[in-house]
């Protein structure tokens, strides 16, 4: 699956590493320091039972990367005015934006932005932080990713996500 991170520091990052290592094509969306040292020595991510380095494309610029299938929306919800303009690039007609962030109703505003049927709304149970630019920690034994349509109804989307997921070890 073609995967864009928006938000590639702690909880993104974790996210994206996992997938990037389950051979997903992963693009993680960065800034500062943090961007840097992914693009020189890639994104470390650090758990407690191991750690390992994934290799992928990252960047600042979302336009970059283009339409993905699935895009993670991981900033901070007051970030949301920022990224979502940005974001724009990722959408294309099959993508999907998994909305993670902090707030129950944090989707709302992407939905707004991007379009009801393009944003799919999540929660992510997950202990994470940066332990410096370019590198993230996952600790504990709990990450789980809650997803689904607003609606209630199991969607092939739905599934697909939750299967990359799964195939990732999330």
């Amino acid at each position: 699956m073609r995967i864009a991170v928006m938000g590639a520091g702690s909880t993104g990052g974790y996210f994206g590493g996992m997938l990037a290592r389950a051979g997903n094509d992963v693009s993680l969306i960065a800034r500062g320091a943090h961007l840097a040292a992914i693009r020189t020595h890639g994104l470390k991510v650090v758990r407690d039972d191991e750690e390992f380095t994934v290799q992928c494309q990252a960047t600042g610029d979302p336009s970059e990367v283009g339409a993905v299938d699935l895009a993670l929306l991981c900033v901070k919800t007051y970030q949301s005015g920022t990224a979502l303009p940005l974001i724009q690039p990722l959408v294309g007609p099959g993508t999907t934006v998994l909305c993670l962030q902090n707030g129950v109703d944090s989707y709302l505003t992407a939905a707004k932005v991007l379009g009801e049927s393009t944003v799919l709304p999540g929660a992510a149970f997950i202990e994470a932080s940066m332990l410096g630019p370019g590198v993230v920690r996952q600790t504990g034994s709990l990450v789980r990713i809650i997803l689904g349509e607003t609606d209630g109804v199991e969607t092939e989307r739905c599934r697909a996500i939750r299967d990359t997921f799964l195939g990732a070890g999330v």
